[in-house]
């Protein structure tokens, strides 16, 4: 009979462990477990935000084209009254005044975003005179309707 004795000194073999593999996919015929969904949003107040942005942005439109118009000397700036603010309405004057050239002026996409609601902002690309001029204007909403409160031709 022989008995294998330990060598001394000789290091003993590592131990190896053994990996497992994780399976993250639920097996055929079996369920995840369903959690409750998370309430980051309402869905009423997003439907009113949706409302109020395609409201703006057909006011935006519907100002833009008259602002325009009285560019162009087709309307009165009279009939800017109810839509733009004094102070807006004085800017839209002034440079109504300074055009020399009187080719239709003709506005391009516009984007709009709202900061808050009840505020509206645009910016649109504009062809006056034959030059490609940027546009930007805020709009807010009040007494039901949406006025132009300042406006800048850049």
């Amino acid at each position: 009979m022989t008995i294998t004795l330990p060598t001394i000194g000789a290091p003993a073999a590592p131990e190896r462990r053994r990996v497992r593999p994780v399976q993250y996919e639920p097996l055929p015929g079996q369920a995840p477990a369903r959690t409750a969904p998370a309430e980051t949003s309402h869905p009423e107040r997003a439907r009113r935000a949706a409302r109020e942005f395609v409201e703006a942005h057909h006011a935006a439109t519907r100002i833009l084209r008259l602002a325009l118009e009285v560019l162009d000397g087709r309307r009165s700036p009279l009939q800017l009254a109810p839509h733009f603010a004094p102070r807006a309405l004085r800017y839209w004057r002034a440079i109504t005044g300074q055009r020399t050239a009187r080719a239709p002026a003709r506005h391009g996409r516009i984007r709009l975003c709202m900061p808050c609601p009840g505020v509206a902002e645009i910016a649109v690309t504009c062809r006056i005179d034959g030059a490609h001029r940027a546009l930007a204007a805020r709009l807010e909403h009040a007494d039901d309707r949406w006025r132009c409160t300042a406006v800048r031709i850049l």
